[in-house]
């Protein structure tokens, strides 16, 4: 956690071993699953990505797996939208459906 803007920063490693930094933006529930809404930290990308999270019994580990169905993703991206559109406007070019 960056305690200067209160941001949390994730390091997450892809199949190949290489870390990618994300903004975490907001944790959504959608139909009994937990997503994340993630934002690169690298500044010429801001397009969000919706993970699904697993945590592990105890909740000592958490793994992102990347969301893959379409759907699942504009609804997750929806709903993150209309809590969030105007607080990240600045920071994020929202897509309208």
């Amino acid at each position: 956690m960056n305690n200067q803007d209160e941001s949390i920063i994730l390091e997450l490693f892809d199949e190949a071993k290489q870390a990618h930094t994300y903004e975490l933006l907001d944790i959504v529930n959608y139909k009994g699953k937990e997503y994340v809404v993630l934002l690169p930290t690298n500044p010429e990308d801001n397009e969000v990505e919706i993970f699904q999270t697993k945590h592990s019994e105890g909740y000592t580990e958490t793994t992102y797996i990347p969301e893959k169905n379409d759907y699942i993703i504009m609804q997750v991206y929806n709903m993150f939208k209309e809590k969030f559109k105007k607080y990240y406007s600045d920071r994020i070019v929202f897509e309208d459906d």
